[in-house]
């Protein structure tokens, strides 16, 4: 028994002109054996990399997502390394079955999954046991440098990141997107009128909000809510949500005709400021400030009737609004919630921003 070699059942496969091995190896072995050093490749010029920078903030948020979750998932890594160091032995079921040896002292590339294995690393610290979790593996051969560089390459080419509606709606375990997804079934506005997976509407769009814009809202209503929150937390948080944005519906120029259906979210686009997830966000952020407050908070936001949230007015000027265009940063969605604020009585009158 070679102790400098590990053999794994593995499969064998062709993709193009590129054979291609793929394993379960334990995560406490992916960490030993695809070793990156971003510090050292840190030092090498751009142009003689195998991989982009480490980007160390994502390296916890990958180990608190591991420590935090039991039925976490990872998609597969892909690594390379010379193929003089790799022997693939065929079963005799099939060809393409067998069993691979993998040098421990190989030079390998991670071609595609950096961030997971100094993740995986980082939660091995804590959480010793889960080196006997699985990591699913691509293997390639590898070519040198500019091969390496075009596997990265290939790989990055067609990935696209989900938007942040679709996000919202898919991933449970985050308190807010669970509200967030019950404020968009259950309060009249939302209901039927929310784009769950653009991020922007367009101006002639039929939905009132994008998912992910409510979510923002939410997110500045209720504050950070912690993965871990009960049960009894979680609903109280869900029904002030619900009812907050129902009531503010209420409240807020044209909304009441858009519930009504007396008016389309695309009409009240053209002339209206509270039609844009500006002011949705600002109103997330006045809830929040009102709650932090105490008080009545249905009581406190009544003015919210006498506001005019027509783009002409030349109130939002420098606010939010610079001649006829609506400029979304962050400085002035929160200019836009220090207006509606003093607006109720509350804080100060802001200065312009734009």
């Amino acid at each position: 028994m070679d102790l400098n070699v590990l053999t794994i059942p593995a499969t064998r496969g062709r993709m193009g002109e590129t054979d291609f091995f793929t394993a379960n190896i334990p995560m406490g072995v992916v960490v030993k054996l695809f070793l990156y050093d971003p510090e050292r490749m840190g030092t090498f010029p751009v142009e003689q990399r195998t991989q982009r920078a480490l980007k160390k903030n994502r390296v916890p948020e990958i180990a608190d997502y591991v420590l935090s979750n039991d039925d976490y998932l990872f998609s597969s890594i892909t690594v390379s390394v010379n193929a003089e160091d790799l022997e693939f032995q065929s079963s005799e079921l099939n060809k393409d079955i067998g069993v691979l040896r993998l040098p421990m002292e190989a030079e390998w590339i991670v071609n595609d999954g950096q961030h997971r294995v100094a993740g995986i690393e980082e939660a091995l610290k804590s959480e010793p046991s889960l080196k006997t979790d699985a990591l699913s593996v691509v293997i390639l051969p590898d070519g040198g440098l500019e091969r390496s560089q075009q596997i990265f390459s290939d790989l990055n080419r067609t990935v696209q990141k989900t938007s942040h509606s679709l996000d919202t709606l898919f991933d449970h375990r985050v308190p807010v997107n669970r509200i967030t997804n019950a404020c968009a079934d259950e309060v009249e506005l939302f209901k039927g009128r929310t784009d769950k997976e653009r991020v922007a509407l367009s101006i002639r769009s039929a939905a009132f909000a994008s998912l992910s814009g409510l979510q923002r809202a939410n997110s500045q209503l209720l504050g950070d809510l912690p993965q871990s929150i009960s049960d009894t937390d979680y609903d109280e948080a869900k029904s002030f949500a619900v009812d907050f944005w129902n009531h503010v519906a209420k409240l807020v120029e044209p909304w009441p005709d858009i519930v009504a259906g007396v008016l389309r979210p695309a009409e009240a686009r053209v002339d209206y400021l509270s039609s844009y997830a500006l002011v949705l966000w600002a109103l997330g952020w006045v809830g929040g400030t009102l709650g932090e407050v105490g008080g009545d908070w249905k009581r406190q936001l009544e003015p919210l009737r006498g506001i005019d949230w027509r783009k002409i007015n030349p109130e939002w000027q420098g606010i939010c609004m610079q001649g006829t265009d609506i400029v979304t940063r962050q400085p002035t969605r929160r200019a836009t919630a220090e207006q509606i604020l003093w607006k109720l009585g509350i804080g100060a009158q802001p200065q312009a921003v734009v």
